[in-house]
């Protein structure tokens, strides 16, 4: 598998000589009924553990990515294709594999248990897309991340800086951020300063009440629990 291993801190695109560097993708969805296929369902990233890669995106981007039928977290023989798609070159895609997290009797709800869609990836990987590698050590308060993602009918990514401000009930991650509209960057990634995977885009709103906005990504933890019971089963 061709894999380009890179850790970009704060950049969301890079150049590599006359080529462009993809740290983020958009995820379009294909299924054997045309009439619900979306080409920007949310956006997503690649991911290496332990040896694996796999396409990640937030388990919710499935409201945008789903048939009248599906109920809960499974495609059952509706899905022709997922694909994690470069925006800055349509030949480079990621065809994605097996839904790990795939769950008939989880009902699609919000907010999700754990908001993670976790994919095998098929065939090879293209150059020049960046994968990430999970960070290890807890964040401390106060410490800078970002976060990448596309946001619906846009070509050019945002990349939001912020600050990690401490841990929702749930153990997901609260973030102090810019106020903005970011829909369509759920399943983006969230980094450290030294480009570690810390999260993924989840659950974002401005809270007029309040004046502030509200950034609460899902956390590790779920991709972790999932991933050690894929490998035991």
């Amino acid at each position: 598998m061709n894999k380009l291993l890179i850790f970009i801190g704060f950049l969301s695109i890079i150049s590599r000589g006359n080529a462009q560097v993809d740290s983020v993708l958009v995820c379009d969805v294909k299924f054997h009924n045309t009439k619900f296929d979306n080409p920007h369902a949310g956006s997503g990233f690649l991911l290496e553990h332990k040896g694996e890669v796999y396409g990640i995106t937030a388990k919710h981007v499935l409201f945008f990515a789903k048939t009248d039928s599906m109920k809960t977290i499974s495609f059952g023989n509706h899905l022709k294709a997922w694909e994690f798609v470069s925006k800055t070159s349509s030949n480079k895609k990621v065809l994605a594999g097996k839904l790990i997290n795939e769950n008939p009797q989880e009902k699609l709800e919000m907010p999700p248990k754990g908001d993670w869609l976790i994919f095998e990836i098929k065939g090879e990987i293209p150059d020049d897309i960046v994968i990430y590698q999970l960070r290890e050590e807890s964040l401390q308060i106060g410490e800078s991340v970002c976060f990448l993602g596309y946001p619906y009918k846009k070509e050019k990514h945002v990349n939001v800086q912020g600050t990690f401000i401490g841990l929702t009930k749930d153990n997901n991650l609260r973030l102090k951020v810019p106020k903005g509209t970011y829909n369509g960057c759920s399943g983006g990634p969230v980094l450290d300063s030294q480009g570690k995977l810390v999260g993924i885009v989840s659950m974002g709103y401005f809270n007029t009440a309040e004046n502030k906005m509200v950034f609460e990504p899902a956390s590790l933890n779920y991709f972790k629990k999932e991933i050690n019971n894929d490998k035991h089963e």
